[in-house]
């Protein structure tokens, strides 16, 4: 065996800078905003294996092992800087602001591990792995911040067992697989304890945040379950990884939930979320054509799955990311038997039937005064990648088609024109018309509910358009078909190489992305994601609000192997 010990620092340093100009629709309230912050971060870590080379117990049964220690250390500084009330327009400079507030934030984190693998193996065709891991971390209160979690998997190649040597008529080579394995996560700095924060209050001093605090605060598990399969036929030309896997997270932390404001706080980190996530897995690889000249291999990748909220803590009836609330009523909520990538909003009221409610005396759809799921959910029923590769001699020609089928996409940009009176679906606003529905009069879950029968105009009724409401945007089972990449390689001759001593291989590529996209989407791009991924949850995948579609690009490249 070994001992190695690796440890590595990643220390960089971001300046950001946002400027929202007097004459800007969020600035001329403020006459002017500027943000400054300058964020460095310092991460090290540290990992020490100890590697047991394999162990023969008996003629036919050895044992392999692995025991290890790791350490993380999380630091990170924040200098900020606010202005409002620019002095000149036109000049970028905090100084150039009237009313500045500073603020610094410190946030450290480390985690401490210890781990452990033993891998079982008989006769190389039988294998069994046990792990075993146990953290400690500074974001949980004490004693709940060490926390043990294993795993157990075995694999199975059978077509390796002399008994069943007839099968190698059928398969290249065959392997069951399963697994089981619980993983445990940690909070948040700062999560259960408030922090102190600079106030701009007369005199100065220190404050707690927004965020209130959990003593009680413990660790999430999450349990997971996986079988599978990988086959291979025909002297390896047809080959095909099977896998289905189902996950329950426990005790999940759901973060910046909002309490009552009589704690003197806002937000709170809770455990209590319980999700189940399953799905299905495939890889089909082949080689339709084989030649001395000519090779012609396919990838194929299908993906389905879902996900569902079995509980949430304190029975609330929604959690959601705030992030994700970025124009209107709508926004990444759970609920409880829903989608874990469902929107929440204050959609329109129904009644038994499903029929929209009308006011008896505007003639107008009801929203809701709450948020609820009404059952949309971002998740595509399942996705598709196809690679073809195409080899000549030296040339290789490839491409990847990206599939996707179903899943629901908030088009809030065209919420957004609509309701300013700039899209093209207002260009008829002058034309009378009956919204389709029933009247909230009591009638509305009768078997003779009173249809909608009031004419209105939305040029002359502004609330047509500055009222309506966000699900009237969210476009249903979006799928589309996307060219996503295509690359042409020339690998440079051996014989033209061998003229010289320092270069080994060389090739030339030209790859072009995104080239064409059919879907039923009617916004840009049904690929959107209205933040980025440093957002919680399931993020803003799905809710288009300002988003550019995915560009078409062309690289050119040379690859050198020395």
């Amino acid at each position: 065996g070994y001992i190695k010990t690796n440890i590595g620092i990643d220390s960089y340093a971001s300046q950001n800078t946002q400027v929202r100009h007097p004459e800007s629709t969020r600035g001329f309230a403020f006459k002017g905003i500027m943000d400054v912050a300058n964020d460095n971060v310092r991460n090290i870590n540290s990992q020490t294996l100890l590697n047991i080379n394999k162990i023969q117990l008996t003629e036919n049964i050895g044992i392999t092992g692995l025991i290890g220690n790791a350490i993380r250390d999380e630091r990170s500084a924040v200098d900020a800087l606010y202005g409002e009330n620019f002095l000149d327009p036109n000049f970028i400079s905090i100084n150039n602001s009237y009313v500045r507030n500073a603020r610094q934030l410190t946030t450290r984190k480390r985690v401490t591990s210890a781990f452990g693998t033993a891998t079982l193996s008989y006769k190389d065709f039988l294998y069994i792995t046990g792990t075993g891991r146990n953290d400690w971390t500074s974001t949980i209160p004490l004693g709940e911040n060490s926390f043990f979690y294993p795993s157990v998997s075995g694999s199975f190649i059978f077509t390796d067992v002399p008994a069943f040597s007839g099968l190698k008529k059928i398969f290249t080579s065959g392997k069951l697989r399963a697994a089981y394995a619980a993983v445990g996560r940690d909070a948040k700095a700062y999560a259960y304890v408030p922090a102190l924060e600079y106030k701009a209050t007369v005199g100065g001093g220190y404050g707690f945040g927004f965020t209130g605090p959990n003593p009680g605060l413990k660790p999430e598990f999450a349990k997971s379950y996986e079988f599978g399969t990988e086959l291979s036929f025909f002297n390896d030309r047809l080959g095909a990884d099977i896998t289905v896997y189902r996950k329950e997270t426990e005790d999940q932390i759901i973060n910046d939930i909002r309490g009552s404001y009589s704690t003197g706080y806002v937000l709170f980190n809770l455990n209590g979320g319980v999700t189940r996530n399953q799905g299905l897995e495939i890889t089909l690889r082949g080689t339709p054509f084989q030649g001395d000249r000519f090779n012609w291999d396919i990838l194929a990748n299908f993906e389905s799955a879902s996900g569902r909220v079995l509980k949430l803590p304190n029975e609330l009836p929604e959690t959601y990311v705030s992030d994700t609330w970025l124009f209107g009523n709508v926004r990444n909520g759970n609920s409880v038997g829903q989608s874990t990538r469902s929107l929440t909003g204050l959609f329109y009221q129904r009644n038994n039937a499903g029929d929209i409610l009308i006011s008896p005396s505007t003639g107008l759809p009801l929203r809701s005064t709450v948020f609820f799921d009404a059952g949309y959910d971002r998740q595509p029923d399942f996705s598709i990648g196809i690679t073809n590769t195409f080899r000549y001699k030296d040339l290789s020609l490839s491409f990847l088609l990206d599939m996707r089928k179903g899943g629901d996409v908030l088009n809030a940009t065209e919420q957004y024109l609509t309701a300013r009176g700039l899209s093209k679906s207002t260009l008829d606003r002058k034309d009378p018309r009956i919204i389709n529905g029933v009247f909230q009069d009591g009638k509305e879950n009768t078997a003779t509910p009173t249809k909608n029968n009031i004419v209105i105009t939305p040029y002359y009724q502004n609330t047509y358009y500055t009222s309506i409401s966000e699900e009237l945007f969210i476009e249903k089972d979006i799928n589309w078909v996307r060219l996503k990449d295509v690359t042409v390689n020339y690998k440079l001759p051996a014989k033209l190489l061998n003229r010289q001593k320092f270069v080994k291989s060389a090739s030339v590529f030209v790859t072009g992305t995104d080239l064409f996209l059919i879907t039923n989407y009617t916004g840009l791009d049904p690929v959107v994601n209205g933040n980025t991924a440093a957002v919680g949850g399931s993020g803003s995948a799905g809710i288009d609000f300002g988003n550019f579609p995915m560009p078409i690009g062309l690289n050119f490249g040379i690859r050198v192997g020395l």
